[in-house]
């Protein structure tokens, strides 16, 4: 295991020196948090997640001596101080992805998840109280999506209250077990493991071992089986374990995690194509996936994980090193997508998930060791 996560850790270190170098090129002046980041593709500032997760990246570089910059603990402050600037009045992590120019941004708890990390990360470790800020805001947000009855649902929308989405829950979990982890305030707590027993409640309910991407609230089927949407609830699952305090729910979700996690193995070794495992036009094969990797690592007491996390994160590695470099991380041209619409994904995007999610996984290997 020691040679495995040196072997992870290495990697690491060297995609984030390239991704900081990326991210330090994206970098303007601000007036009102000295430094700001650009996605170029998108036309605008950066999103407020994919800011969080560049600024979570070049603190991870930090750590290592990626003294590039001498200031780099001003600029990861001043990305965090941005975002939280950028945060609406209910909480909510505004996206500018795939929306009309000019219309308001979406509001998805996707993207209060996919930065809790990072919020945690940069409070916690980076002592910035401003993401302590943002992540206790992201929490009201969440309070406002909670199904009225049903505990452990939140809707991914404010507009898509018809159905559960599985992520999403995990999303919601991972970032109130994290604001607990900050706070101390145990309702947060109680909450994130309303999400786990939900989550336990419904895998294998249509087929074993699967939870679908989203259900109607009658129980049936509202989008199929997803690898990377399950490696999702995976990966962002273990935040919620990470602070569970009733060790017979933890005990019980860690080994849905596990058996979640083998179908997703069977997945990769089945070689199953694209379509029988991805039902989402916009979804990613499992070696391009951010997801799919920070579960896998997160599960690293699973033999299979290690050696498919490895796989994953060497063919990345080998991709960015080579000729490709950032290019790799270019999004494919979707023909489903609306052309009146901004890009369902960005190349700032892609590197900054990338970037957030190594980083994740980094500071868990560090943390957990």
């Amino acid at each position: 295991m020691v040679e495995w996560q040196n072997q992870i850790k290495a990697m690491s270190r060297t995609l984030l020196k390239i991704f900081n170098e990326y991210f330090q090129s994206q970098l303007i002046e601000s007036s009102e948090t000295k430094f700001d980041i650009k996605d170029e593709m998108l036309g605008a500032m950066a999103s407020s997640c994919t800011t969080l997760e560049a600024a979570l990246s070049i603190y991870a570089g930090s750590l290592f001596n990626d003294n590039s910059r001498k200031d780099t603990l001003d600029i990861v402050e001043s990305l965090v101080k941005s975002a939280h600037l950028r945060q609406h009045e209910d909480g909510a992590l505004g996206q500018p992805f795939y929306i009309i120019p000019g219309e308001k941004e979406t509001k998805d708890i996707a993207e209060i998840g996919a930065s809790a990390d990072a919020l945690y990360y940069l409070y916690k470790s980076g002592k910035i109280d401003a993401a302590k800020d943002v992540l206790i805001g992201t929490a009201s947000f969440l309070d406002k999506m909670k199904h009225p009855e049903v505990k452990g649902v939140y809707y991914k929308r404010p507009d898509a209250i018809e159905h559960d989405v599985l992520n999403g829950d995990a999303y919601a979990g991972a970032s109130l077990m994290r604001t607990y982890q900050v706070t101390g305030d145990k309702k947060y707590h109680d909450l994130a493991a309303d999400v786990a027993a939900h989550l336990i409640k419904r895998f294998g309910v249509h087929t074993k071992d699967w939870w679908p991407y989203s259900e109607f609230f009658d129980g049936s089927v509202n989008v199929g089986n997803s690898l990377g949407y399950q490696a999702t609830i995976i990966a962002f699952g273990h935040d919620i374990l990470s602070g569970i305090e009733d060790e017979a729910l933890k005990k019980e979700f860690s080994n849905v995690l596990d058996l979640a996690m083998l179908k997703i193995i069977d997945c990769i070794e089945e070689d199953l194509s694209f379509k029988q495992v991805e039902p989402v036009w916009w979804g990613s094969p499992w070696n391009r996936s951010a997801e799919v990797l920070l579960a896998l690592i997160k599960q690293r007491h699973q033999e299979k994980a290690r050696k498919y996390a490895t796989v994953q994160l060497t063919e990345i590695t080998e991709n960015v090193l080579g000729q490709e470099g950032i290019s790799y991380f270019i999004p494919p041209k979707k023909d489903e997508a609306d052309p009146n619409r901004t890009p369902v994904s960005t190349t700032f995007r892609k590197v900054a998930t990338m970037a957030g999610i190594i980083s994740y996984a980094y500071l868990d290997l560090l943390e957990r060791e």
